[in-house]
């Protein structure tokens, strides 16, 4: 059963988000469900050597909402004014910076960006940054509950079948990634293609065309949080059982798994297959997250 390309935009009104829009507004997509092959062939160009992109194996899915754009710093703003809440990085009073080379500063939250700066008025459209899994999964309770929806971070499975949107190459661009598609460092472009720009920045939200599916930026910008815990042989242990419908992923775990690459990523690490992961405490400059929602 192939995916079927529809999608349908819906509005929540009384929501947090205001993109183009006069008033405040979030905007999702819903993506049918279908079957599809998760993870890369052994053969994809960069294919993570020791196996991070996982075997490849039959997955169905549901239907689900899904943003079509990262959390943006004016959205997680609402969300800490009026909850209150203190990140991860509130706690720790600090967290990573640094266009060219990463470091560790005092005093970093959500509210700064990738440089160490606090975010000006014009850059309160692109992801928020510096919120980690546990920050992210926060904002998911009180938005569901203030929503009265179900509102959560995607499963891996979700994420890669929307990057996808009916794809089978490295990339829902085909199987080349260039600068001007998305936004990663283009000193390091995938398969000895040109080079292209590098930005040392996020970008807003609703930057380049979006995917066939509707949704910005799953390739590049930042690393998307999953609610999946990571597990090095998760994907054999499917594949053993054939074909999987909805796989949340492992249930337990040491690591998050995150998705999509981001604006310091090579273009080897934007591929829809591509994962990487770190702990639900660890927040950066490069990682953002987008939701997924239930009626």
């Amino acid at each position: 059963m192939k995916p079927k390309m529809i999608r349908e935009g819906i509005t929540l009104s009384g929501g947090y988000r205001a993109i183009g829009k006069s008033n405040n507004n979030i905007f999702y997509v819903l993506i049918r469900g279908g079957e599809f092959t998760m993870g890369s062939p052994l053969g994809e160009v960069d294919r993570r050597s020791w196996g991070s992109d996982g075997t490849q194996y039959q997955v169905i899915v549901s239907d689900f909402y899904m943003g079509k754009y990262a959390v943006t710093v004016a959205e997680f703003k609402k969300f800490v004014e009026a909850s209150g809440y203190h990140t991860d990085a509130d706690k720790a009073d600090n967290s990573v910076i640094g266009n060219r080379k990463a470091k560790m500063a005092e005093g970093v939250n959500w509210r700064y960006g990738v440089s160490g700066m606090v975010r000006p008025l014009s850059e309160e459209n692109h992801p928020v940054v510096h919120a980690s899994w546990n920050d992210a999964v926060a904002y998911c309770k009180w938005l569901s509950a203030i929503t009265d929806k179900r509102f959560y971070l995607p499963t891996e499975a979700e994420w890669e079948y929307a990057c996808r949107a009916g794809s089978r190459t490295p990339f829902n661009t085909g199987e080349n990634l260039t600068t001007k598609q998305a936004n990663y460092d283009g000193n390091y472009p995938y398969n000895n293609n040109p080079k292209g720009v590098c930005r040392q920045n996020t970008v807003a939200v609703n930057s380049f065309f979006p995917n066939s599916w509707g949704l910005y930026n799953m390739h590049g910008n930042v690393d998307e949080w999953c609610s999946d815990w990571y597990g090095a042989s998760y994907y054999d242990e499917c594949k053993a059982n054939g074909t999987v419908t909805n796989p949340a992923g492992p249930e337990t775990g040491s690591y998050r798994v995150l998705r999509g690459g981001g604006w310091r990523s090579g273009a080897e690490y934007c591929r829809s297959a591509g994962r990487i992961c770190t702990s639900p405490d660890n927040q950066n400059h490069d990682i953002g997250f987008r939701l997924v929602f239930v009626p």
